[in-house]
């Protein structure tokens, strides 16, 4: 009985309220064999015409000159070294672009991309989001059961880690890209709108002997947290820099892009404050944005998103604490609803450190 097994983690407090043991359930099946995501709502742009790839190339971070059917993580910086907009770009071919973002920020970034076009400048910048599905499928066994419905290559080798490629699921034409937002093995899947129910159903019934369930957005937060992985608008946002988010990986060291002389500016100037980890002691105290992070009596940052993280078994925080404070060990307490809670930093990700499952 799930519920059985899962009761004893819900969230004290008001988190508690509005929970359900579905959340671990999705969550424990994702890490032990797969998950089904209906991620249909997030936003897809594509960017084509003859100079695409210098446009994207000029207003993103990451390097996104790459051969077709490679997928970039990338931010796009506003001109003060701020984290505009945090995304994945896919070359479809040499000329066109597909951008992939987050629910909540398509529109905005839609509209702070076309608005770094230049009159001269040869884009054509699309939002397609209407017009496909997207099915994210993750976990151990996901591979499996890919196999068993698809004639294409979904080996490691055939299909590596950050690439896209079009395949038939069943009967369906997919755009797949090997992406993931949970740390596990897996895809995410856009086909044509009218036949997103059919892949559902084809994806669930080639799942049922492997253990899949379907799930939803509260199952890849905790997912998420786990392996570290931001959110657009609460861990990162438009005031923070890709260095104190700890996202410098995803900035290419030897190009010029927009918000590049500020990024320099401010890491010149010294970093003052670092995206960090927390654990808190209580593994059911769970945090929501925004509580207050204290130490020797004196608030010194607030959490910018938490949950619980139910396969490492804790509570986890993020928050954007003083340099000085944002060693491994350091001790804290965060307010989770009228109560200070002890909490340590704590070295990221808990999950998977070495990425090792993404890339099996």
């Amino acid at each position: 009985n799930e519920d059985d097994r899962y009761a004893g983690t819900r969230p004290r407090g008001w988190a508690g309220q509005h929970w359900s043991t579905a959340i671990p359930a999705e969550h424990v099946a994702t890490r032990e064999r797969a998950g089904l995501f209906d991620e249909t709502s997030f936003a897809k742009l594509e960017v084509s015409g003859a100079d695409a790839c210098a446009f994207l190339d000029r207003i993103c971070a990451n390097d996104v000159d790459v051969a077709a059917g490679r997928v970039v993580y990338t931010q796009m910086l506003n001109r003060r070294g701020g984290i505009q907009c945090d995304l994945t770009v896919t070359r479809l071919s040499e000329d066109r672009f597909r951008i992939i973002t987050g629910t909540a920020s398509g529109g905005l970034d839609l509209s702070w991309i076309t608005k770094q076009l230049g009159d001269a400048e040869r884009v054509e910048v699309r939002d397609v989001t209407s017009g496909l599905a997207c099915l994210g499928v993750w976990g151990p066994r996901t591979r499996d059961i890919l196999e068993a419905i698809c004639p294409d290559d979904m080996s490691n080798v055939g299909f590596p880690f950050m690439s896209a490629r079009e395949i038939t699921v069943g009967d369906v034409p997919c755009l797949a890209l090997r992406v993931t937002y949970v740390g596990e093995l897996g895809w995410e899947l856009y086909a044509p709108m009218e036949l997103g129910s059919t892949l559902f159903d084809t994806l669930l019934r080639a799942g049922a002997p492997h253990g899949l369930v379907p799930a939803g957005y509260r199952a890849i937060d905790s997912l998420r947290l786990e392996k570290g992985y931001r959110a657009w608008g609460s861990d990162v946002t438009p005031d923070d820099s890709p260095i104190e988010a700890g996202l410098g990986f995803a900035i290419a060291p030897d190009k010029d892009f927009v918000g590049r002389d500020a990024l320099e500016r401010r890491r010149s100037e010294g970093q003052d404050r670092t995206l960090t980890c927390l654990v808190l002691e209580d593994p059911r105290s769970s945090t929501l944005g925004n509580e207050p992070v204290r130490t020797g009596g004196e608030v010194v940052a607030r959490v910018t998103s938490g949950g619980i993280g139910y396969t490492v078994g804790a509570s986890i925080a993020y928050a954007y604490l003083p340099v000085g404070l944002a060693d491994v060990g350091t001790r804290v307490e965060v307010e989770v609803f009228g109560e200070w809670i002890g909490a340590e930093v704590t070295q990221e990700p808990l999950y998977d450190p070495k990425g090792e499952r993404i890339r099996a």
